[in-house]
């Protein structure tokens, strides 16, 4: 019995080390006992009843395995230098998993964000490029900041950066050739989410198909700026229609010039003109949209920028605004022009929920069809 048990002892010693050598998989317990039984040498009259005694205290060993790397994941008890390494792992360090905005979330989850790991350290500081995604409306850029062990602050990262510039193929953009920059809180203060779109539908150009992009931006307290060239691709895609479909509602007349459907974005873009020399129906908001598919899902504004044309001798404002992505593809979309209403201090009314109350206008409510085929 004492050399059984020594025997056992051994051979338990040997699957121990085998799990433990073994990379993490769906199926731990099939994998370890088939690399476990490929390798076992012990005579057949001895191998029976042993196996199946090994096989449950495998289970039992490998379950509890699982069980304490979930924790290690889920309750962060992990040593420093265990988390930097997980750190390097990139589904484990999305940024983009972490924010509210359902296309970022989406893009990562679905696989279609390029996943990098460029970072420059300056001064004890590590900013981390760790995704960047562009769906040919926006291009979103995932950061993360790390300190020295034992350092931080309570400054959000968002706040610490300044200055930030690009360079597109080695040429600059500037305010006659993209957006500006939008920001989005991520999973905690170390973390930010850069977006910018181009100006195609305001008098700019279109951006490439695929470019180089560098991100020149500095940090408080940091006098070197933080450099890193990150690739970008268009995931290509999506639905491209051109509407030009317009309504009129008193002086006021709205168009629906491109709708475009990705992923990750739902894009529109909107001509505002004013038939007289009077003013908008409302001149301190002016009209904003929201879009619905054919079963009244809307989905949430994410950020939007627009300018006036004036070098064709008109005043009609351009906007391209962009929303969540709708789940499935739409048969419809409607568009339902509002007005904010405003108190006679000129702040905006509020409903019971805290929200800003907000006006429809019917006269110019468009419903366009989605052709499939696009």
């Amino acid at each position: 019995m004492d050399t059984r048990s020594k025997l056992e002892d051994k051979e338990l010693a040997q699957v121990e080390k085998l799990i433990r050598e073994t990379p993490l998989e769906v199926d731990l317990v099939q994998r370890t006992m088939s690399k476990y039984e490929s390798n076992y040498n012990t005579k057949p009259s001895k191998k029976i009843r042993t196996r199946k005694n090994l096989r449950q205290r495998v289970m039992i060993i490998t379950a509890s395995a699982a069980m304490i790397f979930s924790l290690i994941i889920v309750t962060g008890l992990i040593s420093p230098t265990m988390a930097a390494t997980m750190k390097e792992v990139p589904l484990l360090s999305s940024v983009f998993k972490f924010t509210r905005d359902l296309g970022l979330h989406a893009a990562n989850e679905k696989g279609i964000s390029t996943k990098l790991n460029t970072s420059v350290t300056h001064e004890g500081v590590t900013l981390n490029v760790t995704e960047a995604v562009y769906d040919g409306t926006r291009v979103a850029i995932g950061i993360e900041r790390h300190h020295k062990e034992g350092e931080n602050t309570k400054e959000s990262l968002s706040d610490q950066i300044s200055k930030i510039e690009f360079l597109l193929n080695g040429e600059p953009l500037n305010h006659t050739n993209f957006s500006g920059v939008f920001r989005q809180p991520s999973k905690d203060n170390n973390s930010v989410i850069l977006e910018f779109a181009d100006l195609k539908n305001q008098g700019g150009s279109p951006f490439p198909k695929q470019f180089s992009l560098t991100l020149s931006t500095t940090i408080t307290g940091i006098s070197e700026p933080f450099k890193m060239d990150i690739p970008v691709s268009d995931i290509g895609n999506y639905v491209n229609l051109q509407p030009n479909i317009s309504r009129k509602y008193k002086n006021n007349q709205l168009t629906i010039e491109q709708i475009i459907l990705t992923p990750i974005t739902t894009s529109i873009t909107t001509r505002k003109a004013l038939l007289d020399k009077s003013t908008s129906v409302d001149n301190r908001g002016g009209i904003n949209i929201a879009v619905f598919d054919e079963q009244g899902r809307e989905p949430r504004l994410v950020h939007g920028n627009g300018r006036r044309e004036t070098n064709k001798g008109t005043s009609d404002l351009i906007m391209d605004v962009r929303f969540h992505p709708f789940e499935t593809l739409p048969k419809a979309i409607t568009i339902k022009p509002y007005i904010h209403l405003y108190d006679g201090e000129g702040s905006y009314q509020l409903d019971e929920n805290g929200e800003p109350k907000i006006q429809y206008i019917p006269e110019l409510e468009m419903t366009i069809p989605i052709n499939l085929k696009e």
